[in-house]
């Protein structure tokens, strides 16, 4: 199954992910294999935002490109989002707060959604991903000290299992393989790319 509407994503978020609140019951997955030895007892948390937009065109998903003096991920596309602070109430205050300081998302417009499964990067991140509805005519006001840049991709793209492909490449002493899906120019891979495909595979292809 592919994306049809968003009405239907949200109502699969909300059947098949878990709540905003509570404890998480999804398994943590990703690239939990990849992660150093020395790193395993250490692994810091952090979370983004998946912000959908209902654009008159066709729903979107907000997506950023890292500065390249970025220490994790240079350059990367990434959802906005980052660690998760001491003073942050949770993962969702945390995603709010940093697609707040990056594009301008006003927390109190987003219509929160669920929270996918948490995700774990090679370079030692637990990442839970929140889904949240931005409003039809929001602007992003990026903070260039955050974001290199910011750009919308139709989730008809995000949510299509066609548009996937498998890179190869040698990390660490160990081959991998890893999900990425280009998009105008953009290079939609590694950890998003694959924090996508879990989402998908949750929603349109394990049976519930």
């Amino acid at each position: 199954m592919t994306f049809s509407t968003l009405d239907d994503l949200v109502a699969r978020a909300q059947e098949r992910l878990d709540p905003i609140s509570g404890d998480a019951r999804l398994p943590a997955g990703g690239d939990d294999d990849l992660v150093a030895e020395d790193q395993k007892g250490a692994i810091r948390p952090a979370a983004v935002l998946i912000g959908l937009i209902p654009r008159p065109s066709g729903a979107t998903a907000l997506l950023t490109q890292r500065p390249d003096t970025m220490a994790a991920h240079p350059g990367q596309v990434a959802f906005p989002g980052g660690k998760i602070d001491p003073e942050d109430t949770d993962a969702v205050g945390a995603a709010l707060r940093e697609a707040k300081e990056e594009v301008g998302v006003d927390p109190a417009q987003v219509e929160l959604i669920a929270r996918s499964a948490p995700y774990v990067t090679g370079s030692a991140f637990r990442i839970t991903p929140v889904i949240g509805l931005l409003p039809a005519d929001f602007e992003p006001v990026p903070d260039p000290g955050e974001v290199a840049g910011v750009f919308e991709t139709p989730l008809s793209f995000l949510f299509n299992k066609s548009n996937y492909q498998t890179g190869h490449a040698h990390w660490r002493g160990r081959q991998r393989q890893y999900t990425e899906m280009p998009w105008q120019g953009y290079r939609i891979w590694g950890v998003t790319a694959g924090i996508v495909r879990v989402l998908y595979d949750r929603l349109y292809e394990e049976e519930i």
